[in-house]
């Protein structure tokens, strides 16, 4: 494999960084691409770049395609991969230079075709996820697969530590795709059959529905709401609440509550609401306006025993 930078990394998120720091150190990344506006993501890949000498540009949506462009007549330039980049490359440009533009997509496909995979894995408390890293077509997230690698999951992981593990796994996987690009390793299309693709989380995906959701489906929506959305919804007289963390279990009752009551909440035992299929969860920790607390300390707000929480 030769040392020509000749790599174009467009990025939007923190998972990308570890792959970027890669690619950099065998000598193969030429220009990273930020999103206009994301200046979290920038601030790093700035300081990296000033550290680096790496070419840093500052992708804009009605811009892209002449900036990609401008890079290609760098001919250097071989590869361009995006990886949590928002925007949809035009088939104009795809055409022009085949074989060069490769997704990572931080989640397995077909199965979990859309923008937040790693937010749907969570949520539907899949047994595993992954990288698949494809060919950039026309229609979204269908192009062959070049590569693509499994990551347990287990039942603790929230959005945030998914995101990371999956990002180091982008690290690791990037000298066997190098190699596999270089050879013209075959691609493997797609099996239609088994694909889904879900939509970016709207207000309502974010939402804890108690008379719908046992106390496993609560959990599992809180974890994929942490750390991004500070939580799932809850509300309670009209006030928004975000529930962080969470923990199923079991709280006798002799009367059958409503699902969304609150059937216990003092220091010793904490905050526990009934849920949907006679379950019960242990709201841990929750984040208001006023600050990060434990569950049970709604008790000052006036949260009592028997109130209940709307169903959103």
């Amino acid at each position: 494999m030769s040392n020509t930078k000749n790599i174009v990394v467009l990025c939007n998120n923190r998972m990308a960084f570890p792959a970027i720091q890669t690619l950099h150190g065998i000598h193969k990344l030429h220009t990273i691409g930020v999103v206009a506006g994301n200046e979290d993501v920038f601030s790093f890949c700035s300081l990296f770049a000033a550290q680096t000498g790496i070419n840093l540009i500052l992708i804009e949506k009605g811009k892209l395609n002449s900036q990609l462009e401008e890079l290609f007549e760098n001919n250097t330039i071989k590869y361009v991969f995006t990886m949590t980049f928002p925007w949809k490359l035009s088939e104009k440009l795809i055409e022009k230079y085949p074989n060069r533009f490769y997704n990572f997509h931080y989640g397995l496909l077909p199965e979990m075709r859309g923008c937040d995979p790693v937010f749907e894995s969570v949520r539907r408390q899949q047994k595993e996820t992954g990288i698949t890293v494809h060919a950039i077509e026309k229609e979204i997230d269908k192009g062959a697969v070049i590569l693509k690698r499994l990551l347990p999951l287990d039942a603790t992981i929230t959005h945030g530590i998914l995101c990371t593990k999956l990002s180091y796994l982008g690290q690791h996987i990037i000298p066997e795709l190098l190699t596999l690009l270089e050879s013209n390793s075959k691609a493997v299309l797609q099996d239609e059959a088994t694909a889904n693709y879900y939509k970016k989380p709207t207000a309502s995906d974010v939402c804890i529905s108690w008379q719908h959701q046992d106390a496993n489906a609560i959990e599992a929506l809180i974890r994929a709401c942490n750390p991004w959305n500070k939580g799932a919804y809850i509300q309670w007289k009209g006030w928004n609440i975000r529930v962080l963390e969470a923990s199923k279990t079991n709280h006798s009752s002799e009367i059958k509550e409503i699902p969304g009551t609150i059937l216990k909440i003092d220091e010793d035992i904490g905050l526990v609401v009934q849920c949907y299929n006679d379950t019960q969860l242990r709201i841990n920790i929750v984040y208001t306006d006023e600050g990060f607390m434990s569950g049970h300390k709604l008790l000052a707000y006036g949260l009592q025993k028997g109130e209940q929480f709307a169903n959103l």
